[in-house]
């Protein structure tokens, strides 16, 4: 019983860092499952990923009733990144645990700091989203998807926030149309090399699903600059907690 209720709050916390972030919230879930369930490297980090897919879709659903998903974006985004995602996936075949568990703290850290620095608002971009910045973002993120099974979000969001100069609300609401998508090329490769233990990752739904709905009806609720802060504070925390496990556990 202990394991099923560990999965089942492991799935909450995904899904509400999903709907709250915007980040698919298989970048929480593959610390809690290596850290807490004790789960091998591989099958931490490939297992949340299908589970990002329906979290993915119930946190955007909330957020497209009201207007936020930048449809235009999402799609060019999608097309570009699909291809790298899947290029990432079959990376991880030829990487070593310690170095997947370590690059996924190492991108927790990276993009909380990103997003926890405020930069004048006449430095970010103005106007359209330039389509070289969207390739480089949608190229990146979809690469960093498939090698981590992140879902892409966590990288989406701030880059769409910092560099494309996409408001906070819509970023989030473009990242999670956009982790859907990623989530499926990459399910499929890692499914095919074996490294999603699909038990773990049906109890994960029921958890995310329900936790999904909560993160983007909260994250309706505030205020743009106080999201980043969050998202950023909370993530760094959590990114260093994780990164210090890793290093000690070699």
């Amino acid at each position: 019983m202990l394991p099923t209720l560990l999965l089942f709050a492991i799935g909450v916390v995904s899904g509400l860092s999903s709907g709250l972030f915007g980040i698919g919230g298989a970048l929480i879930g593959t610390p809690l499952l290596r850290v807490i369930v004790n789960m091998p490297p591989i099958y931490a980090l490939a297992t949340p990923l299908p589970v990002a897919l329906p979290s993915a879709i119930t946190g955007a659903i909330a957020y497209w009733r009201r207007g936020f998903v930048d449809r235009k974006l999402a799609q060019q985004a999608i097309l570009i990144a699909v291809p790298m995602t899947i290029a990432g996936s079959f990376l991880t075949h030829w990487t070593s645990g310690m170095v997947l568990m370590a690059a996924t703290a190492a991108m927790l850290i990276t993009v909380a700091v990103l997003m926890l620095r405020k930069g004048p608002k006449d430095h970010r971009p103005g106007g359209k989203p330039t389509p070289f910045r969207i390739a480089i973002v949608s190229g990146t993120a979809g690469f960093i998807a498939g090698f981590l099974a992140i879902g892409g979000g966590t990288f989406l969001v701030p880059a769409f926030v910092r560099w494309l100069g996409v408001p906070m609300h819509q970023a989030i609401a473009t990242s999670l149309v956009c982790v859907a998508a990623f989530a499926v090329p990459g399910t499929i490769v890692h499914a095919a090399l074996g490294h999603i233990d699909w038990s773990t990752a049906f109890m994960l739904v029921f958890g995310t699903i329900p936790g999904s709905l909560l993160g983007a009806h909260l994250a309706l609720r505030i205020k743009s600059r106080l999201l980043e802060i969050l998202f950023g504070g909370l993530v760094t925390v959590f990114g260093a907690w994780f990164l210090v496990r890793t290093l000690c556990a070699q």
